[in-house]
């Protein structure tokens, strides 16, 4: 046999390997989705309205003929969203992975004010236009500072969840995406 066919025939071959490799981690992250590692699951296209708070701070978002606003509460009007800050928050809302379901572990988890969830840090209320109503109890940052507890009111079971989803939702309530 010829060098250079050889050659190309395991260059070939290394790269089948690595396709399939590829295909076969992501084929199981997709299956680890749909067991239901996620906090809640709702289609973006289902939201009517969204509310943040933080403390004293309080954001509401509505969906009015398929467009968002930011709802005024002072001046009881609707203010039309930076589509370009908003564009992939419907799809965020639709429910985020967790990375740990903690009451799975053989631990005692103890008070849930120890892990901020008793009051609640952070509050994120999604509600849907066939009257569902969804509120997630958003806790302290975790000690490796890479997710924040979280839990859906009336459920026992306390999630950590990754942290970048709890930062963007919550700077839109300290940066709202106002229009231009």
């Amino acid at each position: 046999m010829n060098a250079r066919f050889t050659i190309v025939l395991v260059v070939l071959l290394v790269l089948v390997g690595g396709l399939v490799g590829v295909t076969q981690v992501l084929r199981s992250s997709d299956e680890d989705i749909e067991r239901g590692d996620r906090l809640y699951r709702v289609s973006s296209s289902e939201l009517s309205d969204v509310t943040i708070s933080q403390d004293d701070e309080k954001i509401t978002f509505v969906s009015l003929d398929e467009q968002w606003y930011i709802k005024d509460e002072e001046q009881g009007e609707n203010l039309s969203v930076n589509i370009d800050r908003w564009g992939g928050i419907p799809s965020l809302l639709g429910g985020p992975a967790v990375s740990t379901n903690l009451s799975e572990s053989e631990e005692e988890l103890g008070d849930r004010a120890s892990y901020g969830i008793e009051p609640p840090r952070s509050r994120i209320n999604l509600t849907t236009f066939n009257g569902l109503g969804i509120e997630v109890n958003i806790g302290d940052l975790t000690p490796t500072q890479d997710g924040y507890y979280a839990q859906v009111t009336g459920s026992e079971i306390l999630y950590i969840v990754h942290s970048s989803w709890v930062d963007v939702l919550m700077r839109l309530l300290t940066e709202p995406p106002y229009p231009l």
